[in-house]
């Protein structure tokens, strides 16, 4: 008799499932590894890649949140110099982005510096080694500014 009554029991544990156990309250933010290419033409060089950056919200949040981006820059890997201030960058999604309880939102940034050319000592710096893209989110529901940096990558085309 005592057998059906665990069986039940833990049939009925089954179907009830697993509790959320994420514990993003706030968004969650990761850079992913950047592409960062250093195009070299005949009046001076530009600076050509992508980066996405994935922001995930768990379903114990309080609400939705809107998470808005500034500026991003290129750093060396280990963030002891600025290589480029602002990067300039074009989003998938304007700023902000919302952000709802148990979701995940990805954008990418396309890097491009158009027409405009490098200073040469730019060049050098990030062809010198591994650079990182870092950059200030802001998350409505934590009510401040978190750093997001990037895994360190390697330009190309600095042969």
């Amino acid at each position: 008799m005592r057998a059906p009554a665990l069986a039940v029991f833990a049939l009925a544990l089954a179907s009830a499932g697993c509790p959320n156990t994420d514990p993003a309250v706030f968004v969650d933010a990761d850079l992913g590894a950047p592409v960062v290419g250093v195009d070299q033409g005949v009046l001076g060089a530009s600076l050509s890649g992508s980066f996405t950056l994935v922001l995930h919200l768990g379903a114990r949040a309080s609400g939705a949140s809107d998470v808005t981006f500034g500026t991003f820059s290129l750093q060396t890997a280990d963030q002891s110099t600025t290589i480029v201030e602002v990067l300039p960058v074009v989003a998938s999604q304007s700023s902000p982005v919302t952000v709802e309880p148990d979701s995940t939102v990805e954008i990418t940034f396309e890097i491009t510096t158009g027409e405009d050319v490098l200073d040469a000592a730019i060049v050098e710096q990030l062809c010198a080694g591994q650079v990182v893209v870092s950059g200030v989110l802001e998350d409505s529901l934590e009510g401040e500014s978190s750093p997001v940096v990037s895994p360190a990558a390697t330009p190309v085309g600095c042969e």
